[in-house]
């Protein structure tokens, strides 16, 4: 006699930054217990890898959270994590005045992508020699490196190089290579790729807090998912 299986409900989301259709399922037990062991561990690079298994296996596979920008993957987590136990969340705020928490609970659907109406052109013309085109950081770079200098950060976001006879591919060249690319660079052009990352998108929502304790006002914003691993 074979046991019974139960039917998980299917829903739709939006990737933020590409407008791209994700179909996904909530989390079930064994998802759960992935989210267990990472808040046990307290390593950010273990709340990530734990989020991107988590969007894999809701979404049937057809995503490789690797690949994602960390916006996009933030953004798909928190909508699984709705799906899965609920529309709202609460956390722990701490008063930057009296330095006392008081227990809030957040609409999830406040927790939204800013920024994607105002990004700077991706493409950094260098010189009349190339173009370097970038794109935003992935799970997958924060996950591979633990310290990073700009340098480092910067050549992880460098999608291809284009010039007037091809598109060269980051991924043909050796990380050697692209470090001695990016730091053989005009110091002008390195600026223009550094703005465009201090503009990314981000997961983030601002709330308008009056502390019980101490009354005073403040605007507390929360982002990122760390608060989901309680």
């Amino acid at each position: 006699m074979s046991l019974p299986k139960v039917e998980t409900p299917i829903f739709e989301t939006t990737v933020p930054s590409t407008g791209e259709k994700i179909k996904f399922r909530p989390f079930l037990v064994k998802e759960e217990k992935i989210l267990m062991l990472a808040s046990e561990s307290e390593e950010f690079k273990d709340m990530i890898t734990a989020c991107g298994q988590i969007i894999e296996n809701c979404t049937f596979d057809k995503v490789d959270a690797t690949k994602l920008a960390m916006f996009d993957m933030q953004d798909l987590f928190v909508r699984i994590r709705e799906a899965s136990i609920g529309s709202t969340q609460e956390f722990n705020l701490i008063c930057g005045e009296c330095s006392k928490s008081t227990k809030y609970e957040m609409e999830l659907k406040d927790l939204t992508v800013k920024g994607l109406d105002s990004l700077p052109d991706n493409e950094v013309k260098v010189g009349e020699e190339f173009v370097i085109k970038m794109r935003y950081p992935r799970a997958l770079d924060v996950v591979a490196e633990d310290k990073q200098s700009d340098i480092d950060t910067i050549a992880n976001c460098i999608e291809s190089i284009i010039t007037e006879e091809e598109e060269v591919s980051i991924d043909d060249v050796t990380k050697e290579e692209l470090q001695e690319f990016v730091e053989n660079l005009p110091v002008e052009s390195f600026s223009e790729m550094r703005e465009f990352l201090r503009a990314i998108p981000v997961l983030t929502h601002n709330i308008d807090y009056k502390c019980p304790h101490c009354e005073a006002e403040q605007l507390i914003n929360i982002n990122g998912y760390e608060h989901f691993f309680a």
